[in-house]
């Protein structure tokens, strides 16, 4: 270990007897993982400012990586860099707990801003919740003419599950709304060349999707 590593580990223990509920320190352990190339806009926390907010995409570090998950450094956590040494040691702060990392271990954690992370996040979020098909509360809502997909059951119709998938309405299935009755029950659908009625629970145990015009399988 370096003399700055031991200045670093010195000082935090000095640090924890007076402001501190805990202090660990990391030193160097088995690096047999080969680092891997930097992701797009992240950097490795070795060459973090004292200050940063930062979040965990990539570990890297073999079989410290057990270690770090232990102690609570896992990929998308935040954590605040509170000290850095120049051959790259670091203290970070994870809640209400500090964390000493040794030059070897910290210029394997690949890390990208807080803010940054958080917006990437929330796109991810976005994106997944526009690809999503836009679900019909109840399939008798649905208007005549109407071009449905199955994609799932009502969880809490488990009993029509089995009835749903023997009429070979299984996930994935597209169908047209035909008829409506009266206080809807039943809807009658076309699915596979044939037309099919179905009781308002039945109907009801049904998670469907729009299709798109241009989407269709048919």
């Amino acid at each position: 270990m370096s003399s700055c590593d031991e200045s670093t580990k010195n000082g935090a223990k000095q640090a924890q007897a007076a402001t501190w509920r805990g202090f660990t320190y990391l030193g160097v352990s088995s690096l047999q993982e080969a680092s891997r190339p930097l992701a797009a806009g992240s950097r490795t926390l070795a060459e973090a400012d004292v200050g940063d907010r930062l979040c965990i995409v990539a570990l890297n570090c073999g079989e410290s990586n057990r270690r770090l998950h232990g102690m609570g450094l896992t990929v998308g956590c935040e954590l605040q860099v509170i000290s850095q040494t120049g051959t790259g040691s670091v203290i970070v702060s994870l809640g209400d707990r500090q964390l000493g990392l040794a030059a070897e271990i910290a210029s394997r954690i690949q890390v990208i801003a807080a803010e940054l992370y958080a917006a990437a996040a929330s796109n991810s979020h976005h994106e997944e919740a526009n690809s999503m098909p836009a679900i019909q509360s109840k399939l008798r809502d649905a208007p005549l003419g109407a071009r449905l997909r199955v994609v799932g059951y009502d969880p809490t119709a488990r009993a029509y599950k089995h009835k749903l998938l023997a009429m070979g309405l299984t996930p994935g299935t597209e169908f047209t709304v035909t008829r409506h009755a009266p206080l809807g029950d039943p809807t009658e659908i076309e699915v596979r060349g044939y037309q099919l009625s179905l009781r308002k629970s039945e109907a009801d145990a049904l998670q469907v999707a729009v299709v798109n015009p241009g989407d269709s399988d048919a």
